[in-house]
């Protein structure tokens, strides 16, 4: 497992019935059912973060428009930051609503929109690259 994926986790356990957003580069990053309740209150899409487990995101610029929608969803949540002085994780926003008591930790990954697309894009992408190939091999 990651270092990350631990850290996330340790975070959410410590904080049992709030969404726990977690930095990650230019997002704020939720893991498993924090993913899956982000997904549903603000509509972005999750990715895969590995096998049966969703992971969503709020770009860093963007998280003052997220924050009012959460706040509405009535939920509890957690917002940690990196600081890089002390190499830690700390808190920087944290707000009291309501127990997340969510159990799902994927979007049923068969019919997963992210996972389908993808494949599909990735597949598409390799054939084209075999196509450029040929017609390169062609022209010498």
């Amino acid at each position: 497992m990651s270092k990350y994926y631990e850290i996330v986790k340790k975070l959410q356990h410590e904080n049992k019935g709030k969404i726990v957003l977690v930095r990650n580069g230019i997002f704020y990053c939720a893991i498993g059912k924090d993913a899956v309740l982000l997904h549903n209150i603000l509509g972005y899409i999750p990715v895969c973060f590995k096998e049966k487990i969703c992971k969503c995101g709020i770009p860093v610029r963007g998280i003052e428009v997220a924050i009012p929608k959460l706040i509405n969803s009535g939920y509890g949540y957690i917002i940690y930051d990196y600081k890089k002085e002390n190499q830690k994780y700390e808190e920087i926003f944290r707000l009291e609503g309501r127990y997340v008591d969510e159990k799902a930790n994927n979007i049923n990954c068969e019919k997963c929109w992210y996972k389908e697309n993808r494949i599909k894009s990735t597949k598409e992408y390799v054939e084209n690259l075999k196509k450029l190939a040929q017609e390169r091999e062609k022209e010498k």
